[in-house]
């Protein structure tokens, strides 16, 4: 009986029940989407491509004007050009039936630049064989996904969506190619690096931040270390930086600095800092717990196959803290606070990234220091911690009691995967989108120049994520009329009182 239940838990099969799971959890992620439409700033960046779309259907023109207003934008309002091409080119331009391939693009790069950095991660850093890769991948995965802020404005939501956890995945790609180059020094993957470098270097400012972080201290290792590919390093940090130097330096972010309050670099810093504190007392949690046990399962094992010692554990510590309180310190120097909820969520992801590679390091530092006399010494390193009966059985009552409590407090009911399915099970999502239509109708045939709207009775809390303004004078109201050629549209919220 021992030997079977053996045989069943192993690293293999445990890898193969996570991403079971994590697949099973992106069912209701995605499906949800079919109810999923285009609104506020959606309207607003895509109008002038929809129009040039609508009259040619020609793509080189449609782009040329998504470009224009991107140029627009870079002089009245924000720097962020790659991210403002993209929004200008959001799938409702084209046509509103495909719209529903938000959370498909936006999940999908998040699972893309996760897989690519871990693939190379395995190749020249952490010695992970294929199953380890894929239950590492697959835990992290299902706490980002599940454990979102805000799962609307992060997957369903294109223009905010996009911005921040579309650009965190293309970040996690770049890092991906980054680690690739630096171990191999061939020119196509520094090509591609720089392209990735491009792209990001026009996207929001917390994962840029990341990005000139690990690009300069990784020039700097390789100079310490005089890797061949230095030279090369030096000139990716410094394209990098000089990306951020052109987006930051837009007439526009001078113009929507007038309209927030800022706080200087040093206090920026200092809120920052703090403000982890208070991100950590929050997400180290139980779910946490449940899932670094799961993560030893696959850490332990290439721990044992690596010589790297672990050094300065508190100093490593410090840095990755430093790292995940960085992603707060763009938002707290632009507005003085924490930033709207998709904002959060990046932190949120980095906070999964950073905690997970602190405890791997701390692991491997006490493994180090403590291989004589740990039990799993003995154990076949394909088996190491699954089959030890006492963390076998640890980690069964840590799983149970989670899931208890998570019933309870009700935090497993407020996971992407669950919100998702209580949108669409108790038909919110499906009523949602029948408003939704009706608004369409109302706005292709009504003849009259002013429209006025209904709010929205029904708002799940997966694909909702805001209605139109009840003023005909808010830039998304006047987009919206323009689109469907009316003069004025509002939402009459006084018929929901």
């Amino acid at each position: 009986m021992k030997e079977k239940l053996q045989n069943i838990c192993t690293k293999k099969n445990l890898a193969l029940l996570c991403l079971a799971i994590l697949l099973l959890s992106l069912i209701p992620l995605l499906y949800v989407g079919r109810y999923n439409h285009p609104t506020g700033d959606d309207i607003y960046y895509g109008l002038d491509a929809h129009m040039v779309w609508e009259a040619t259907h020609s793509l080189p023109r449609t782009i040329a004007s998504a470009w224009q207003g991107t140029v627009q934008n870079f002089h009245t309002w924000q720097g962020t050009y790659s991210a403002m091409l993209l929004m200008h080119l959001q799938p409702s331009v084209f046509s509103e039936r495909i719209y529903f391939l938000t959370p498909f693009l936006i999940v999908g790069l998040m699972l893309w630049g996760s897989w690519y950095l871990l693939r190379q991660i395995s190749r020249y850093v952490i010695p992970f064989d294929t199953f380890e890769q894929l239950g590492v991948w697959s835990v992290l995965m299902l706490l980002i996904l599940q454990g979102a802020f805000s799962a609307g404005e992060a997957f369903y939501w294109y223009n905010g969506g996009m911005y921040y956890t579309g650009f965190f995945g293309l970040t996690l790609l770049m890092f991906g190619l980054l680690c690739k180059y630096a171990n191999t020094g061939k020119k196509k993957t520094l090509f591609l690096l720089l392209i990735m470098e491009l792209l990001i270097g026009g996207g929001n400012y917390l994962t840029l931040l990341w990005a000139m972080i690990v690009l300069v201290l990784t020039a700097a290792l390789q100079w310490l270390r005089r890797r061949p590919g230095r030279i090369g390093l030096t000139c990716a940090a410094l394209f990098q930086i000089a990306c951020f130097a052109v987006s930051a330096a837009a007439p526009g972010n001078a113009v929507r600095a007038e309209t927030a309050s800022q706080l200087p670099a040093f206090k920026a810093i200092l809120f920052s800092l703090r403000q982890g504190i208070a991100y950590l007392s929050i997400w180290l949690n139980g779910w946490w717990v449940l899932g670094a046990m799961v993560l030893l399962c696959f850490m332990l094992p290439a721990i044992r196959k690596m010589s790297f010692r672990f050094p300065c554990p508190f100093l490593a510590l410090l840095f990755l803290y430093g790292m995940f309180c960085a992603l707060s310190c763009p938002t707290f120097y632009a507005q003085s606070n924490t930033g709207p909820a998709r904002a959060v969520n990046v932190c949120y992801y980095g906070f999964i990234l950073t905690s997970y590679i602190a405890l791997f390091y701390l692991v491997g530092w006490i493994y180090n220091k403590q291989k004589a006399t740990v039990c799993y010494q003995n154990c076949p390193e394909e088996n190491t911690a699954l089959v030890t009966p006492i963390y076998r059985s640890l980690l069964l009552l840590v799983l149970v009691t989670q899931l208890s409590i998570g019933m309870v407090d009700k935090t497993l009911l407020q996971t992407s995967c669950f919100l998702a399915l209580q949108d669409i099970v108790s038909g919110t999502a499906a009523a949602y989108d029948r408003e939704y239509q009706d608004r369409i109708r109302l706005l292709e045939t009504s003849a009259e120049p002013d429209i006025i709207l209904m709010p929205y009775r029904h708002q799940p809390k997966t694909v909702y994520v805001g209605d139109y303004g009840g003023d005909s004078s808010q830039v998304s109201n006047q987009a919206l009329a323009a689109w469907y050629g009316h003069r004025s549209v509002i939402v009459d919220y006084s018929a929901a009182e």
